[in-house]
């Protein structure tokens, strides 16, 4: 019997069931930034980029944090 956990080689789709867990903690994660004061505002344009786009790369996420800033 094979026990080990087959990994998702680069460039393939994780599991549905591990997006959907990762997406539940990113949801709370975004959920608790937005209660804390001073991330009101940003915490629903990162939800949006991570979550919804579904872009983890530095300059979405920078451009997500500091709009203002080129």
């Amino acid at each position: 019997m094979d026990t080990t956990e087959q990994q998702p080689e680069q460039g393939q789709e994780p599991p549905a069931k591990v997006k959907s867990v990762s997406a539940d903690i990113l949801s709370q994660y975004f959920d608790a930034l937005e209660r804390e004061e001073g991330f009101a505002d940003i915490a629903p344009k990162l939800r949006k980029v991570v979550l919804d786009d579904g872009v983890i790369a530095e300059p979405s996420i920078r451009a997500a944090l500091l709009p203002n800033v080129s």
